[in-house]
């Protein structure tokens, strides 16, 4: 904590305010195009960062924002109008005063000076979403210690009667109340030419502000609420009068903090920027910038990103208390922002997050498209392969080579990561991509002909060798390669920063269990059966390490699910039964090993526990029946939302034909590579239990189909030209 004083109860505080400044719509880019020398000044001894705003939706509302600030956890708001209703307690409304309004809504006489009228709606809400998330969390944990806050917002049309002041809703306690601050239309000041005809009184504001902090607060919220009715005014304006308002709205804003500065923006002080909203055109990386006693110039992170440079609106709420040196309220995630000193200069670090939020809004914008394209590809191979099995002769030699390149294209996106995204376009992202696939599977055709000696498996196993690898060494050195590419994960999305993602999970699992199957057969028919055994299990032990250590990928239903599928797999392979009791022993190894991973990130300091330590403490915390009803609502809806689902329909027709067939090429190809049904089973295995456990659902066992199919194929196809050269 910071250097503590002695306050009026005789508790111990920290010597300094916290000052929250809300920018709302604030991307790094617009910040650097206007000229704002009092935020620059301030950030030049901050630490920054890009501020992930998502919440629960794919859009993320000014009220989901500001609640989940509040909460500390992903939250949303309720009501016809984003919980905007918030009101100081004097205020007239048609149905009486807010107090009154509000004592009839919860039952009880308010004691604050502004007042949420939607609180209850928003309660009832949330309680439904899983999360286990407690609205108001901060608040209440402030005034579970006394300590006095205050919230200074209002973004109100001026027009009409519907008020939008959800700024406010990141300070108020667990009933829907802030002890101190102003809400109400005194801080505005009528002005015909600023958007909606008003605009913040920059007087009133600094007035309302000296009476909260005069009044005993100690920590203060205030939004920069031009900024939001400078964005919400593109709906109506041209795109040229709504880029001049929104920067005449943040050169007052910069006017604004540094009178706030001069108030409770010391050196002691905790002061925080945050745009908690994105621009109305599309979700994009905001802007953050944290000063304090205890940070330094630089980046900031949290344990919830474990990433230089990104945090999340979820991260708010325990900076505060950790500063302040209170316990994390109710349901809040105890990721506080921590930083990592820089000695560069402001615009090369500016800049360097301009390029971050580029790079994440092209991956966002071309994962759509390039998905749905290596769908149809994988569909079209099936057919392709299933053509050639029903008619005989053909390019069977290409068909195996185009199997390979499908095989290889996952891979292959992870690997474009390193381009530089600003000089492609969707079209051709997805060509080069391609060409990269392309050229990797001929250099591994060339490789099974010549060291391979032509067997069958050396170019499928080549493949998922250099798919582990490449997965493998990128989460080794910090994982640079998962982040804003196509089948890694995205900070706008915000479902992982680091570690292993659920895609790249699936890839690294079946492509191990297709190495260890292939490479057995491989190692039989070269006289190398002595040390199958103990490579295989050393593959699948290094995964295990890579899939699960807190420091790398950190994927609890990673673990969960490859520790009994590679297990499976060694069964398999050395001819042992698998019984019910196999099953018991199989699973309790499983949870051994899971416990082993999380007491090791338990054991570190709370603020730097990954996911994987905060999933067995809410397991402690007795939350699993929560957890595991979430991801089942979570999977019943990628069910019926995402591409992949369609795969898994085209695979299951695919094998019913390879099946049934009057000449039954499954059957044949388990003839000719024994251990192809032991990969079978392991992958099902995998499959299913990834599944089942994971908020991604369909998308990992179909992802693992776009390895597992292209690797049947090329087997297919054997078995296509050894019938060719049959009399």
């Amino acid at each position: 904590p910071a250097e503590a004083r002695a306050s009026g109860d005789g508790r111990d505080a920290p010597a300094g305010r916290v000052l929250l400044v809300s920018l709302p719509r604030l991307t790094w880019e617009r910040l650097d195009s206007v000229d704002t020398p009092r935020m620059d000044e301030f950030l030049a001894e901050a630490a920054l960062a890009s501020a992930s705003t998502r919440t629960v939706g794919a859009r993320t509302t000014p009220g989901d924002a500001y609640m989940t600030i509040g909460a500390g956890n992903r939250t949303t708001a309720a009501g016809l109008l984003d919980m905007g209703a918030v009101l100081d307690a004097e205020e007239a409304t048609e149905e009486g005063t807010a107090a009154e309004v509000y004592q009839r809504r919860m039952g009880t006489a308010p004691t604050g000076e502004v007042l949420s009228l939607e609180w209850a709606q928003v309660e009832t809400r949330n309680d439904q979403l899983l999360y286990g998330s407690t609205p108001g969390s901060l608040g209440q944990a402030l005034a579970d210690a006394g300590v006095a806050f205050a919230s200074i917002a209002n973004a109100d049309d001026g027009f009409t009667a519907d008020p939008r002041r959800q700024g406010a809703l990141a300070l108020l306690d667990g009933d829907g109340q802030a002890p101190l601050g102003e809400v109400g239309p005194s801080l505005l000041i009528a002005d015909p030419l600023a958007p909606d005809g008003v605009r913040m009184d920059a007087e009133v504001v600094t007035s309302a502000a000296t009476t909260a902090l005069d009044a005993g607060a100690e920590v203060l919220l205030v939004e920069m609420s031009d900024l939001e009715r400078a964005e919400q005014s593109r709906t109506v304006s041209s795109e040229e009068a709504a880029d001049r308002a929104y920067e005449d709205a943040l050169v007052a804003a910069d006017a604004m903090f540094g009178r706030l500065a001069s108030l409770a923006g010391g050196p002691e002080d905790l002061v925080v920027l945050v745009a908690p909203t994105a621009p109305l055109a599309q979700e994009e990386l905001t802007v953050f910038a944290i000063r304090s006693p205890r940070t330094e110039a630089g980046w900031a992170r949290s344990s919830t990103t474990r990433r230089d440079g990104y945090v999340s609106l979820t991260d708010m709420a325990a900076t505060v208390t950790d500063f302040l040196g209170l316990e994390v309220g109710e349901g809040m995630s105890e990721t506080p922002v921590t930083t990592v000193a820089d000695p560069a200069g402001l615009s090369e670090k500016v800049g360097e997050l301009v390029r971050a939020n580029d790079r994440a809004v092209f991956r966002d914008d071309v994962v759509g498209p390039l998905t749905v394209a290596f769908i149809v590809l994988l569909v079209l191979m099936l057919a392709l392969v299933a053509a050639a099995l029903r008619w005989g002769p053909g390019p069977s030699g290409w068909l195996g080579y185009l199997a390979l390149v499908v095989m290889t294209i996952p891979a292959a996106t992870y690997l474009g990561g390193l381009l530089p995204y600003s000089a492609f376009s969707t079209y051709t992202y997805g060509l080069v991509l391609l060409a990269m696939a392309a050229a990797v599977s001929a250099v591994f055709v060339a490789l099974a002909r010549g060291v391979g000696r032509g067997e069958q498996q050396v170019a499928p196993v080549l493949v998922g060798a250099f798919t582990v690898a490449v997965l493998a060494i990128d989460v080794l050195t910090g994982g640079h390669l998962q982040l804003d590419t196509i089948f890694g994960y995205s900070p706008i999305v915000a479902g992982r920063f680091s570690g292993f993602g659920n895609q790249a999970f699936s890839l690294i699992s079946v492509s191990a269990l297709l190495v260890a199957c292939g490479g057995w057969i491989i190692a039989e028919r070269r006289g190398h059966t002595r040390v199958r055994l103990g490579a295989t299990i050393v593959l699948f032990a290094l995964i295990v390490i890579v899939v699960g250590a807190p420091t790398l990928g950190s994927d609890v239903g990673g673990v969960l699910a490859s520790v009994p599928a590679f297990a499976v797999c060694v069964l398999l392979l050395t001819g042992r039964r698998i019984r019910v009791r196999t099953v018991a022993v199989i699973g309790v190894a499983t949870v051994a090993v899971l416990a082993v991973f999380a007491a090791i990130d338990m054991a570190r300091p709370s603020e730097s526990r990954t996911h994987l330590g905060r999933f067995a403490q809410r397991i402690v915390d007795g939350d699993a029946a929560l957890i595991l009803e979430r991801k089942l609502n979570a999977n019943l809806s990628v069910l019926t939302t995402t591409v992949w689902t369609w795969v898994i329909p085209a695979a299951l027709l695919f094998l019913v034909y390879l099946t049934w067939r009057p000449n039954n090429v499954l059957r044949r190809i388990n003839e000719a590579q024994p251990t192809f049904r032991a990969f079978g089973i392991s992958a099902i295995t995998v499959g299913l239990v990834a599944w089942a456990l994971n908020d991604s659902g369909v998308s990992m066992p179909a992802m693992m189909l776009a390895v597992a199919l292209p690797y049947t194929e090329v087997l297919a196809i054997g078995v296509l030209d050894d019938r060719r050269s049959t009399p």
